[in-house]
């Protein structure tokens, strides 16, 4: 897909990775009517779809986040397919990004999108890896690898391949904590990166990886990522503070509060000088008055947060 707008060099690329919880968002009742003035009851009913909207709030905040981080593209999870994702820009985002999605293999509906800022210096072409074959058991990816060219007068300039890798629910009982089908998921993505990596432009892997992927304290499934690539996570090259290196907040049944990042954007070490230390953050959710949400301590105050991850942004020196 192509944008009419002349390539410039700009100083700085920033990079969103996003899980949005269930962002549907479908509209088919709507006539024109200003979405901010709606109360929610109103906002469910312009949509006729099985699925609820996210609330209103929700968006709103989480559009707010986009926005103030001023991210020139999100790679985002969660995402209610492309009407959800053109929905959400429109109403949400000032109209600001052009939506781009696929439908997965998610039996959930949940899909991957990009959000891309229509000012982009760049042109793009988008391709799907829902069909790319794994072995039994899993036969394909359970949701996707979605890839974006980032490209400069048809010359490849970055690629970036999101992903939203098997969670550890096992609801059949017949793969515990879905291992077999994660390692297979992890071992295919790093041959589409190493396959990729032979065009010699920046490769960025970035999403929801659905456990510990960082290189501290590796979970299994992932430790093939540092045996078989030079892949570093950005917010690791970056240096970000260990204590501040989350994206996921989680209690146990006993109540028990644990901060893990689970949200990683994977870089090459090569590329490292890409990396601006200084514009990589975990950004924490704040209201529409701009005041920060408090970190949950609370089960209740996780749930007033527009999603159930949060975002981490990286900076990148073109």
């Amino acid at each position: 897909m192509k944008r009419p707008y002349p390539f410039f060099m700009d100083t700085r690329l920033k990079i969103m990775v996003l899980n949005a919880q269930d962002l549907f968002l479908f509209m088919d009742k709507y006539q024109d009517e200003t979405v901010s003035e709606m109360t929610e009851i109103k906002w469910q009913l312009m949509s006729s779809s099985l699925f609820s909207n996210k609330s209103k709030e929700k968006c709103m905040m989480l559009g707010f986040s986009i926005l103030k981080s001023e991210a020139d593209i999100v790679m985002m999870t969660e995402v209610g397919g492309p009407e959800s994702l053109a929905n959400f820009s429109k109403h949400f985002l000032n109209d600001e990004y052009l939506a781009l999605s696929l439908p997965s293999n998610s039996d959930r509906g949940i899909d991957l999108g990009y959000l891309v800022r229509k000012e982009i210096a760049f042109h793009f072409d988008l391709h799907s890896y829902k069909d790319y074959p794994l072995p039994e058991p899993a036969w394909r990816f359970s949701r996707d690898v979605l890839r974006l060219d980032l490209k400069n007068n048809g010359e490849l300039k970055m690629i970036l391949l999101l992903v939203h890798i098997k969670s550890k629910l096992n609801m059949r009982g017949a793969d515990f904590e879905g291992r077999s089908r994660r390692v297979l998921e992890i071992k295919a993505l790093v041959d589409i990166y190493l396959d990729l990596e032979k065009l010699g432009v920046p490769v960025m892997i970035g999403g929801d990886f659905n456990g510990h992927a960082g290189e501290k304290d590796t979970e299994e499934e992932f430790q093939q990522i540092y045996k078989r690539t030079d892949l570093k996570d950005v917010a690791f090259l970056a240096k970000v503070p260990e204590e501040e290196r989350f994206s996921y907040v989680y209690f146990n049944r006993g109540g028990n509060r644990f901060v893990q990042q689970i949200d990683y954007l994977f870089l090459s070490e090569k590329f490292a000088h890409m990396v601006d230390p200084l514009g990589c953050v975990f950004p924490r959710y704040m209201n529409m008055r701009g005041m920060p949400l408090p970190v949950p301590k609370r089960m209740e105050q996780k749930n007033t947060l527009p999603s159930d991850h949060y975002p981490f942004l990286g900076t990148f020196k073109l």
